[in-house]
């Protein structure tokens, strides 16, 4: 890295200054991961106040955290008062993820609002880098916009934010990581936990045709992502439902549990929840303890 500057001065005249910022070639380790390959340059227009015309670039290879970030590119200026991000964009999980422009104020306890563009982001990329593959197998592109505000009160709360398939696709979810299920139909003669096993089966083997999410912060560092799903039961191999007359009059099907058929249309609603403030304090964990750094008592 290297810089090159200069402050010139005269009697009775205010100073003026100037300076560049060459990055050929940066290695090291982030809050968030390993940057490797951070390189451009930055052409300061005052060095006090610190100032960067606008149209400053920066770009890095690749940042490794939980889902691999690669192709980063920001583009900025900086006053006194705040860095104004004009753009930024990377690579992730077969999509990009970019950032409308936005204000950063210097002064820490000013707010910041700005909104995240996700575009053909493999989801379930996403999800299996975070930790919950072994419950939850998706294979969905989504595109969408997560408007964001920023406070040292609050944190980082998503309101209004809105996610939806660009194609069809499958979700998988084990039976052990869902909690509160309700299903409903066939009447008050059939037994609620029959209802249920159908309603796991779906969810376990499930082709969407249509899949949207609301996605909102909650309190206490919580997130909330309501899915709306809309697709059809497709186990690996073809299930039929087949009932012996005499089951059927005697209803003594009711007893044992029922395949549920292939191709059953499914309407499914799906309310979940994450501690997002744990989620980045375990992952930031991680990247600490990989970096050879000493860990941090929660």
């Amino acid at each position: 890295v290297a810089f090159d500057g200069h402050i010139d001065w005269r009697a009775g005249t205010e100073a003026t200054s100037s300076g560049r910022l060459t990055i050929p070639g940066l290695d090291f380790i982030s809050p968030a991961g390993p940057v490797k390959g951070l390189s451009g340059t930055v052409d300061f227009i005052n060095l006090s106040p610190l100032t960067a015309a606008p149209g400053q670039r920066l770009s890095a290879a690749v940042l490794e955290s939980a889902v691999p970030l690669t192709d980063i590119q920001l583009t900025f200026g900086l006053d006194k008062a705040a860095v104004t991000i004009e753009g930024g964009d990377l690579a992730v999980a077969g999509g990009r993820i970019s950032v409308e422009p936005f204000a950063v104020p210097l002064d820490p306890n000013q707010p910041i609002t700005g909104v995240i563009v996700l575009e053909n982001v493999q989801l379930g990329e996403v999800i299996t880098g975070s930790g919950f593959g072994d419950k939850v197998n998706l294979d969905a592109v989504v595109s969408g916009r997560l408007p964001f505000t920023a406070d040292r009160v609050n944190g980082v709360r998503i309101a209004g934010g809105a996610l939806a398939a660009v194609r069809p696709g499958r979700l998988s979810i084990a039976r052990e990581a869902l909690s509160g299920l309700e299903a409903g139909g066939g009447g008050e003669s059939v037994p609620p936990n029959m209802v249920q096993d159908l309603a796991y089966q779906a969810m376990e083997n499930l082709s969407f045709d249509i899949l949207s999410a609301e996605v909102n912060s909650l309190d206490e560092g919580r997130i909330g992502v309501l899915f709306r799903i809309r697709g059809r039961h497709d186990p690996p191999v073809r299930q039929e439902l087949r009932i012996p007359l005499s089951e059927f009059i005697s209803r003594e099907f009711l007893n044992r549990i029922l395949p549920l058929p292939s191709d059953t249309g499914i309407d499914l609603t799906l309310d979940t929840t994450l501690n997002l403030n744990q989620l980045i304090g375990d992952l930031l964990e991680m990247n600490r303890v990989r970096g050879g750094q000493p860990s941090v008592t929660p």
